[in-house]
């Protein structure tokens, strides 16, 4: 939902899992892709990761970054821990969208 919301095609969610090797995105989609894996799973941050963000965003990017991948993992836990089903509104949005790869 929230990678729709932000102009994410299902082709591009569903080929996250290998974002690495995937056409369809950049080097920035990528190092965006490989820190919401590092620190959503290992909830710290190398010098080398932390000098790659650096050098492509501003303090003021990077921080809106890390709060927005923060949030999501909040949200993921959330609902992963009371097994949440979506409602009527969410699913109509969704549709058919492939589940997200990320974080497995």
């Amino acid at each position: 939902m929230l990678g729709r919301s932000v102009g994410l095609s299902n082709q591009e969610i569903a080929a996250m899992a290998d974002a690495v090797d995937s056409p369809l995105f950049d080097e920035t989609d990528r190092l965006v892709i490989h820190y919401a894996e590092v620190l959503s799973r290992e909830n710290r941050v190398s010098d080398e990761l932390y000098a790659k963000l650096a050098a492509r965003f501003s303090r003021e990017e990077l921080l809106e970054l890390c709060l927005s991948v923060g949030l999501s993992s909040l949200v993921n836990r959330v609902h992963a821990t009371f097994r949440t089903d979506l409602d009527s509104n969410t699913r109509d949005s969704i549709g058919d969208v492939a589940f997200c790869p990320i974080g497995r």
